[in-house]
């Protein structure tokens, strides 16, 4: 997984991206300390994400099915910046799934158009939520 490095990078920076915008669009007092309080929350999530659930994962297909429903669901908590990460994730595990023809490679897919629906969801919390 030659793109990991990369791909959890991009993750993260869109991730602090959408959590800058949130955190300081406001009027909060604190907007600084909350905002490097999600960062923290952001890179531990990338390091989990990207270094411990990815190399372990051996069903590539529905790993990455697996993470893209959990980016979903993580919408609800948007503000944290987890959704791009699991989505990062996702799309990582569904491109390695299509380069090694599997019996689960057909989830990557779903997985793919799941994980670009979470961050498309994640760019309009982040202006309007």
């Amino acid at each position: 997984m030659t793109a990991r490095a990369p791909l959890a990078l991009a993750s993260f920076a869109l991730s602090a991206a959408l959590t800058a915008i949130g955190t300081f669009s406001g009027d909060d007092d604190n907007e600084w300390r909350q905002w490097l309080i999600v960062l923290g929350i952001a890179a531990l999530t990338t390091l989990i994400v990207f270094w411990v659930v990815v190399p372990r994962v051996n069903r590539l297909g529905r790993g990455a099915l697996i993470l893209a429903i959990l980016g979903a669901i993580a919408i609800i908590v948007f503000w944290l910046g987890i959704p791009v990460v699991l989505a990062g994730g996702a799309a990582l595990l569904a491109l390695e799934a299509r380069r090694a023809p599997t019996d689960d490679a057909r989830l990557a897919t779903p997985a793919l158009a799941l994980a670009g629906l979470t961050v498309a969801a994640a760019v309009v919390f982040a202006f309007v939520g």
